[in-house]
């Protein structure tokens, strides 16, 4: 290859990264299919509630904060292992944002006001097989 083809080449080459970066700096360029952010607030009854990685309490903890009695941001619901406490008990678990340390984790519905026995919270978006709803955020 000549000298002028390769240092044309390199010059669309370097030309085309340079508008992709700006582009992705603008916030133009296409970016990968993610979930609806749309968060709702929901309020935590519970004391000392544990916020998990998953939506089990076989899971580990996402972060050591505990709500208690607490408005915190949902993203959405899914079904997942069975939560008891006195006369309540649920199988929906909420993705949250903690208020403090802000972190991403799951809670149980039945510490979130607002829901029944083994219903989803109202407001709150569910996954499940056939919805649109993805829970997992980056």
């Amino acid at each position: 290859m000549s000298s002028k083809i390769m240092t044309r080449s390199l010059s669309v080459r370097t030309l085309l990264a340079a508008v992709l970066g700006l582009a992705a700096v603008l916030g133009l360029a296409a970016a990968p299919a993610q979930a609806d952010p749309s968060v709702s607030p929901v309020h935590v009854w519970g004391s000392q509630v544990r916020v998990r990685a998953c939506p089990s309490t076989s899971c580990g903890l996402a972060t050591t904060e505990r709500l208690t009695n607490v408005t915190v941001q949902a993203f959405c619901q899914r079904w997942g292992d069975r939560v008891t406490d006195g006369p309540y008990y649920n199988h929906y678990w909420l993705e949250i944002i903690t208020p403090q340390q802000r972190y991403l984790g799951w809670v149980s519905a039945v510490y979130v006001s607002g829901g029944s026995n083994d219903g989803p919270v109202p407001g709150i978006p569910v996954e499940t097989a056939t919805s649109p709803v993805y829970c997992e955020y980056p």
